[in-house]
């Protein structure tokens, strides 16, 4: 078994034929023989490799669980609300 050592197209006296980095032929394959720079003995592996998965936080908390909260910064006062004063201004049509 041979294995593809580049990508694209190949021209060859079968025809043009589309390559794919990896992709696997029989030894006795005519564009094998005709071309065998173009592969090679050892299997170049996975192109995609799968990542660990990092564990995924929960966005609420459980029943009873207490979560750090982070102290607000300097930066913009918090608005003060005087309950005394009304909180939509009503203008009167005249």
């Amino acid at each position: 078994m041979k294995y593809s050592k580049v990508s694209g197209a190949v021209r060859w006296s079968g025809g043009t034929t589309i390559l794919h980095r990896g992709q696997s032929a029989d030894d006795d394959h005519p564009l094998v023989r005709e071309r065998p720079d173009l592969w090679t003995g050892e299997n170049p592996g996975a192109d995609l490799r799968s990542r660990k998965r990092r564990p995924v936080e929960r966005a609420t908390r459980a029943p009873g669980e207490v979560r750090d909260t982070p102290r607000r910064g300097p930066g913009r006062p918090r608005k003060t609300v005087d309950p005394a004063e009304p909180a939509v201004e009503t203008v009167a049509d005249e």
